[in-house]
């Protein structure tokens, strides 16, 4: 990940981020990377700029501990950039422009959530207690600068999730390039999980102020990591390598060129979301602005029942007051119908946008995973009991057409 990431040490050394660090497995990774790029290997400026360079969050003691004992081993000597905080208990509007960074490269804790307290001023939209979710949010919206770049490890759950993953996911696509998601197998991280994972790299866009939807994701390249020759699962102690990523390396090609070189393959396939989400937009407009039309209906009788009730205020003749009633209470009636038909309209665009951002996708031309599903193994098991019962009644017709074949000489001669 910090290879693909490439944090550079010049022309300006970029900061590089991990808001839930832990022992500090990605900022040790990022320190090498960095000094494999010295031009001097005693440069003392060249060795400050890395110490600076390197920031992380750690909310557990004891990983905090850790990494600080990790930044020592690797020559950071005053590894105060290291914090001791929860990255997700800070305000929302306590973030400042100046805390963004170059490149963000983490593994946030998924599956957890936060305490009621944790989270209670994100905007409405954004608003969860799940952790991994949590910091997608600050990632997107507060930690990384424009044309930064991350990656970052996420479970399948993201992937197909809707509700707020299905939002986060289409801000993700709007304020970021998702270029890249590396599909990992099960058991990377057995045995604390065996939940399957996914590598996002992203690059936030510059910001767009002309009214509209703007999305920076128009092609999303998906590459299935595949097992070594042999494993058909990882353990501790069989862990995936680095080495296995040699062929990812090799096809990765350069972001500047828009990854030109990249081809198709067993293992890799592209989606064109961007006529993906056009072709859902078109599909679904009609019933939006059925939705909206119906609801602008409904707010014209509202208005007008306000109109009314302020009619009779201080008018005691009860005939006159019933009669208004009257009308307001069948106002009410197709205000309330109407509302109700344009939820319906809404929701049936909504079934024909959102999803699109179902990023769950299987590489179409690698081969056909064997599924375990019950269901699904039952519908194939039927299905091979009526492919045999076919069989057997075809050789039996053979059977007898032979038989029959074989008889009728001998009748005849008799």
């Amino acid at each position: 990940m910090v290879d693909r990431v490439n944090p550079r040490l010049k022309p300006r050394t970029e900061i590089v981020l991990d808001p839930a660090c832990g022992t500090g497995g990605f900022l040790t990774a990022a320190i090498d990377h960095l000094r494999k790029q010295r031009t001097n290997k005693s440069s003392t400026k060249e060795q400050h700029a890395i110490e600076a360079a390197i920031r992380g969050i750690e909310k557990k003691q004891l990983p905090h501990l850790l990494c600080t004992t990790n930044m020592l081993l690797h020559e950071i000597d005053i590894p105060s950039q290291i914090e001791h905080k929860n990255t997700l208990g800070k305000g929302w509007n306590e973030w400042s422009a100046n805390e963004k960074v170059d490149c963000i490269i983490t593994n946030p804790p998924f599956g957890g959530y936060e305490d009621d307290t944790v989270g209670g001023d994100y905007p409405t939209d954004l608003k969860t207690r799940e952790t991994a979710d949590m910091f997608m949010a600050l990632i997107i919206k507060k930690l990384l600068k424009e044309n930064g770049r991350a990656a970052v490890v996420l479970p399948d759950g993201f992937l197909f999730g809707d509700g707020i993953k299905g939002t986060l996911k289409k801000l993700l696509l709007q304020e970021c390039k998702l270029h890249t998601i590396i599909r990992l197998p099960k058991g990377v991280f057995a045995p604390y999980t065996t939940i399957k994972t996914n590598l996002l790299f992203f690059t936030k866009g510059a910001r767009v102020d002309d009214g509209s939807e703007h999305f920076h994701t128009d092609t999303i390249w998906f590459y299935e990591h595949p097992y070594p020759p042999g494993y058909k699962s990882y353990s501790k102690t069989k862990p995936i390598r680095l080495e296995e990523f040699k062929p990812e390396q090799d096809w990765w090609g350069d972001e500047s060129d828009d990854f030109a070189s990249r081809e198709e393959n067993e293992f890799a396939s592209k989606v064109d979301f961007k006529t993906k989400r056009e072709q859902a937009e078109a599909a679904a407009k009609p019933h939006w602005d059925n939705a909206e039309q119906l609801n602008n209906q409904a707010s014209t009788l509202e208005n007008r029942i306000r109109d009314l009730r302020g009619s009779v205020k201080g008018n005691n003749d009860k005939t006159q007051r019933q009669s208004v009633d009257d009308e307001i209470e069948s106002l009410r009636s197709e205000s309330e119908t109407l509302r109700l038909k344009a939820r319906d309209a809404q929701s049936a665009g909504d079934r024909l946008y959102w999803p699109i951002f179902n990023l769950d996708i299987k590489n179409p031309n690698g081969p056909e995973e064997e599924s375990h599903d019950p269901d699904e193994l039952l519908v194939k098991y039927k299905q091979l009991l009526g492919e045999i019962e076919e069989t057997e009644n075809q050789l039996k017709s053979e059977l007898a057409a032979a038989l029959a074949h074989h008889f009728r000489p001998e009748a005849e001669d008799a």
